[in-house]
């Protein structure tokens, strides 16, 4: 579905998507070289995956208030995400020792951030990130401030979703697979993994099983 006044919209979000898709994939190989993994351990296990591009936006004229939640506290179900700076700040996660900490995105920058496919992977070693996104005060401030300037007041953030391949197996690999690893994270296919999760928050599609 595109939307009627929008006629460049499906070019452009197959080239941020495509650019997008592309930084996770050198990343991925990045990630599993520091790892002590071959290069391709996890780009290999993302072709033909579900990628999903999913641009949201949050009107901060209909939104005022400090502590409107516009994402609540949770992790992704997937492998990476990737997104470009939003427009205005908001966006809060919690590192491994339990601090809540602003992201804070210099201009020109990506950000990524850990899924659970992931964090099954490497047996725990790198976890499913914790985050949220809320207006905040530093999100009134530029709100007033855009709004002063003349500028749109919508929130928006153009993220995608780089999954494994639904028939790709999750289990912990070279150096994090052990028994306790193995127990926690066991081996399935990821896409199995995904109904499980969709299963958890309620948004699994009626019919399957």
């Amino acid at each position: 579905v595109y939307p009627k006044d929008f006629p460049e919209w499906e070019d452009t979000m197959t080239m941020w998507g495509k650019k997008m898709l592309q930084a996770l994939e050198v990343v991925a190989e990045m990630a599993a070289i520091g790892l002590g993994l071959d290069r391709k351990a996890f780009v290999d296990k993302m072709k033909n995956a579900p990628h999903l591009l999913a641009p949201t936006g949050s009107d901060l004229a209909k939104y005022t208030d400090v502590g409107t939640v516009f994402a609540g506290y949770h992790y992704d179900l997937n492998f990476l995400t990737i997104h470009g700076k939003s427009r205005y700040p908001g966006l809060f996660i919690w590192l491994r020792d339990g601090t809540k900490t602003p992201v804070k995105m210099p201009e020109g920058c990506l950000l990524l951030q850990a899924g659970k496919q992931l964090e099954w992977l490497t047996g725990g070693e790198i976890m499913a990130g914790m985050h949220e996104v809320i207006i905040s005060d530093k999100t009134k401030e530029a709100a007033a401030k855009a709004k002063e300037e003349g500028r749109s007041l919508w929130r928006v953030s153009s993220t995608v979703f780089g999954h494994i391949a639904s028939d790709a197996t999750l289990e912990p690999l070279g150096r994090f697979s052990n028994e306790e690893t193995c127990k926690k994270y066991r081996k399935c296919c990821a896409g199995e993994q995904v109904q499980e999760e969709l299963d958890t928050i309620k948004l699994k599609p009626n019919g399957l099983a």
